[in-house]
Parts: structure tokens; sequence; C-alpha cells
């Protein structure tokens, strides 16, 4: 019998580890963002080492270039280095950053071809940063006739 549990607790560990090889990260779990999983989900907004996406509260749609949507994130460490690192590592990137403020909540917001990006950055109880990066279409005024 003890047999029989130990075969139904390895079969299970190693259906569940085929899973998670094929590049899926079950809805309502959180992933450790990778290089691959930040090209895949966010493409052109570098994401910080170690930050973790919180997939419940993300929704991204397309990808590269063109995506829109919203990411959570949880960004280890303390706030001044992150905020400096989101603001340093966007422009790398092509964005161009517009306006920040650094405070209990921060805001930083960049512009790339027709599209607006902000990072919105607060300290989590629990330690390290809850980021939340939004990227848009650009609004465009409407023509006066």
């Amino acid at each position: 019998m003890t047999s029989l549990k130990t075969l139904l607790v390895l079969s299970s560990t190693f259906a569940l580890l085929a899973c998670s090889s094929m590049g899926s990260t079950p809805v309502g779990s959180d992933s450790t963002v990778t290089e691959a999983t930040a090209k895949q989900l966010a493409g052109d907004v570098p994401l910080p080492q170690g930050a973790v996406i919180k997939q419940q509260d993300s929704l991204v749609m397309g990808s590269g270039n063109t995506w829109m949507g919203r990411l959570s994130l949880t960004v280890p460490g303390e706030a001044q280095p992150a905020f400096a690192w989101f603001r340093d590592n966007l422009p790398a990137a092509g964005w161009t950053l517009t306006s920040s403020s650094f405070s209990k909540l921060s805001l930083l917001t960049f512009t790339k071809a027709e599209r607006v990006a902000t990072v919105q950055m607060q300290g989590s109880n629990f330690g390290g940063n809850e980021v939340l990066i939004t990227v848009a279409p650009a609004v465009r005024p409407a023509s006066r006739p």
C-alpha cells in the first residue's frame, strides 16, 4: 500500500513538473520573472531581476512593441533603488521619461511611439514593493476645424 501511495505522489509530481516546463503558469499563481517570461509578457518593458508577476492581477494583450494592458509585480528591495531601476532602465529600452514623483506612492510616466506607460509603485507591508505597470495607446487631442 505504501508503494502505491509513493507511486501516486511521484506520478502527480511528474505531471505537475511537465505542465510547468511547458512555459505556462497556472492562473492565480505568481511566477518569478525570467528573461524569457519578461520578453513574452512585456516585450519592450524591462523588468528588474527578482520581480514576481502577480498573474491574477495582470492583464496583457498582445506582445512585443504593441502589447497593452497591466502588469502587477512585486519587486524586492528598498523603494528608492526600485524606483531608480525603472527610471534608468525604461529609457534604455526606448521609453522617454515624461514625469516622475517619488513618495509613499511613486509614479513614473513614459512615452514610446504611440503608447504611454505608467509605473506606479508603493512599499508593501510584507517587504519589497508593489508595482503596477500600465501600457495604453497615447491619447491624441481632437483636431479643431
